[in-house]
């Protein structure tokens, strides 16, 4: 079980005619530092004060189709070991694949749907997809010229937030009040937490959970 952390909560609630004062915050930012597991949290700052904190499971790694096969690459962040993975993949016209493993029988992650339009010309594999995990959990990849980016929501709380200075104050939704001090240093957001710990945050290589 995946115990719940809160990185941010908030004092005040602002409204849509008390708007965020430093638009660098504006748009998503994703946990520089993840869980050994992979688990990290996405922050979304909107200009018209909302907020939404995602926790996701996150993974990224570099792939090759080669025909049917999609050869995708993974690195061990901790001993920097790469792994090989091999799955066979059935397009359904260009909005729709299917996985098969090496005998050709479907995984539990079987089917995956398009997210958005395909991309002219490129790759049938380019763009945004979805799928179920275990039929419980909605997975979402993106597949840029040569990276595979995963990302599985497990939880998303919704609040709104202000700026004074260099205070955020925020109301996430369950959660008890708060205000915190934040920074940018060359280009990493900087959040000091309740417990005085400091959580950095840095802009996402993909798309995915935009607006989620």
């Amino acid at each position: 079980m995946i115990r719940w952390i809160a990185l941010i909560a908030v004092a005040t609630l602002s409204s849509p005619s008390d708007p965020p004062r430093d638009a660098s915050l504006l748009g998503q930012w994703e946990s520089a530092v993840r869980t050994p597991g992979g688990v990290a949290n996405i922050l979304e700052f909107y200009a018209d004060g909302r907020v939404t904190q995602i926790s996701a499971a996150m993974g990224e790694a570099e792939y090759k189709l080669e025909g049917d096969w999609l050869r995708s690459f993974w690195k061990d962040p901790t001993t920097g070991k790469v792994a090989e993975v091999d799955t066979r993949l059935e397009f359904e016209g260009n909005r729709r694949f299917v996985e098969k493993g090496e005998e050709g029988t479907e995984p539990s992650e079987a089917s995956s749907e398009r997210v958005g339009e395909p991309v002219p010309g490129g790759s049938p594999l380019l763009g945004q997809w979805c799928s179920r995990f275990l039929e419980m959990m909605t997975s979402y990849r993106e597949f840029t010229a040569d990276r595979m980016y995963n990302r599985m929501p497990i939880q998303t709380l919704r609040g709104h937030y202000s700026v004074a200075g260099d205070t955020l104050t925020v109301q996430i939704e369950g959660q008890p009040p708060g205000q915190y001090p934040f920074r940018f240093e060359k280009g990493v957001l900087v959040i000091k937490s309740r417990d005085g710990s400091e959580k950095q945050y840095k802009r996402p290589e993909c798309a995915l959970l935009k607006g989620y």
